[in-house]
């Protein structure tokens, strides 16, 4: 985990991988622009004290696992870009994520999102220390939580996979043990998604 007060804190924890499919059509549409016009913006975030850290900006292939980068660009990826957000609050007594970072991919057609989405849940599932979570709302999803601690406190990273059409999202966020929950997350999936259907 990489809490913004001390950079160079690193902890192995909890992912959440929730794997949704878009909608099914004989035909399905293809989105296309540049994905960062699809990204989570600052005034579509559950706190008022959100900073951007990171601006959006495009990433390669391994953005999430860069074990999977090659089976992702053979997949058909033409474009990725990610915006990174920070909450500081103190760790110890924090409630919801303290940071979370929005991407979204754009692949050629939706086959191809299908199947990168088929490689990052494989990666994701077996990551040590997996173990299966509900993941409610979504329908069709599938989840998995690892838990670790930083300075003494539980910690927990929460990272939601999911895909609209031929484009392949993702939210990674990072809190305090029992103070974040994927149910916070969910709401953002769908905003990022409107964002998407909207274009």
């Amino acid at each position: 985990m990489r809490m913004r007060g001390d950079r160079g804190a690193t902890l192995a924890l909890a992912v959440v991988a929730v794997l949704a499919g878009g909608c099914g059509s004989t035909a399905p549409p293809t989105l296309g622009g540049n994905p960062s016009a699809y990204l989570l913006t600052l005034d579509q975030l559950p706190s008022p004290d959100f900073t951007v850290y990171l601006a959006a900006a495009p990433i390669g292939a391994g953005w999430l696992d860069p074990g999977s980068s090659t089976a992702v660009e053979r997949d058909g990826l033409v474009e990725a870009a990610e915006v990174e957000y920070y909450r500081q609050v103190a760790f110890a007594t924090s409630n919801g994520p303290i940071t979370l970072t929005a991407a979204a991919a754009r692949f050629t057609d939706s086959a191809g999102a299908a199947a990168a989405i088929s490689h990052l849940d494989t990666a994701l599932d077996a990551r040590s220390g997996a173990s299966p979570v509900s993941t409610g709302s979504l329908a069709g999803g599938h989840a998995i939580t690892v838990e670790g601690t930083l300075d003494g406190v539980q910690a927990l990273e929460i990272v939601v996979l999911w895909r609209v059409e031929n484009l392949v999202n993702s939210l990674d966020a990072e809190g305090r043990a029992g103070g974040l929950a994927l149910d916070q997350l969910l709401p953002l999936a769908t905003t990022q998604s409107a964002n998407e259907l909207r274009r």
